[in-house]
């Protein structure tokens, strides 16, 4: 069988962002060697219908699916985009701007992710990306004042960190970052990656455990427990403990929760048969994690294109972003 195609647009690094039943695509359609002067579009889809829910819309910059506050008259789900110097909440259907605010610091450089959450009944609008001398940091702003949040960041030293996102499990905030180090043997510096675990509300680091220059990291609260899959391998959150190990360090994966238990839908990037040109079969495997010795069910249905992106949404739908467009899968029980 072959999957449903959503959108034939063809997406340069595509990502795929899930809140509620709402999942959007963003990527780049006009490809420049800088890419503050590329042009960025996205699109939302409803993963029960997996019908868009309005047309494309140009959004630069770093984007999010976020649930929307209460109290705000705000669609149920609202995107996040942010540049140096503001935050803006969008209509994810539309892209009408909801909220524009100013930082009231503004930043020398582009942030590279961006996250709207609400603490303790606040929205707050979470950034990361350089700091400006030599490291990587994350913080927070009052989305309505713009204003920074006093405590709620943290700053290391690391190479630039373009295209790395922050990802979220219950109370927990889960970001990238570096290692660095001098090798005497080599004569050379280095630097580990690694996914940083801080508290939420106060942003207290917790902990950390190794990552991959090439992974793709994501945490979720999924079969009442909190979740992190990286580099081929999903620990508990907070105490990092291992789970589960799924394949190599590129593998990517999407924890979702299907009819009360916790699954990981994941594909891996060495995982393809040989010899066959430029044209393949790749293979999604479903792991219920829940289960006694963890299960692991493969998906055969099929898609064109390479696999950019992949999230799972709780209708037992898998959206998949290719270089060929967008499509989904239905996985039956």
């Amino acid at each position: 069988m072959r999957a449903e195609r959503l959108w034939r647009r063809v997406l340069r690094f595509p990502r795929l962002f899930l809140a509620e039943r709402t999942v959007l695509v963003h990527g780049d359609v006009d490809p420049n060697p800088d890419p503050r002067k590329s042009r960025y579009e996205a699109r939302a889809f409803d993963t029960r219908s997996l019908r868009p829910l309005g047309t494309a819309f140009e959004a630069q910059g770093p984007v999010n699916l976020a649930r929307a506050p209460d109290g705000q008259q705000w669609p149920g789900t609202v995107l996040v985009q942010a540049s140096r110097r503001s935050v803006t909440v969008r209509d994810p259907s539309t892209g009408t701007p909801l909220l524009e605010t100013d930082l009231a610091e503004p930043g020398e450089l582009w942030p590279d992710d961006v996250a709207l959450r609400v603490l303790d009944k606040e929205a707050v609008v979470l950034l990361f990306g350089e700091d400006g001398d030599g490291g990587t940091r994350w913080w927070a702003v009052d989305p309505f004042t713009g204003e920074t949040v006093p405590d709620l960041a943290d700053s290391r030293p690391g190479h630039e960190a373009r295209g790395e996102r922050m990802s979220f499990a219950g109370d927990f905030l889960v970001a990238p970052g570096q290692d660095p180090g001098f090798d005497p043997v080599i004569l050379a510096d280095y630097e580990h990656p690694r996914e940083r675990v801080y508290r939420l509300e106060d942003g207290e680091y917790l902990g950390e455990v190794e990552s991959h220059a090439d992974s793709e990291t994501v945490a979720a609260r999924v079969g009442g427990r909190s979740l992190l899959a990286v580099a081929g391998r999903i620990h508990s959150l907070p105490d990092l403990e291992l789970v589960a190990e799924l394949g190599g360090p590129r593998t990517l994966v999407s924890l979702v929760e299907w009819e009360g238990e916790a699954v990981a839908v994941y594909q891996e990037e060495d995982a393809r048969p040989g010899g066959l040109g430029s044209w393949y079969l790749d293979r999604l495997r479903v792991r219920y994690l829940d289960r006694p010795g963890q299960p692991v069910v493969e998906i055969p249905e099929t898609w064109p294109g390479d696999l950019e992106d992949l999230v799972a949404a709780p209708d037992r739908v898998v959206v998949l972003a290719t270089t060929e467009g967008v499509y989904a899968l239905n996985v039956k029980p």
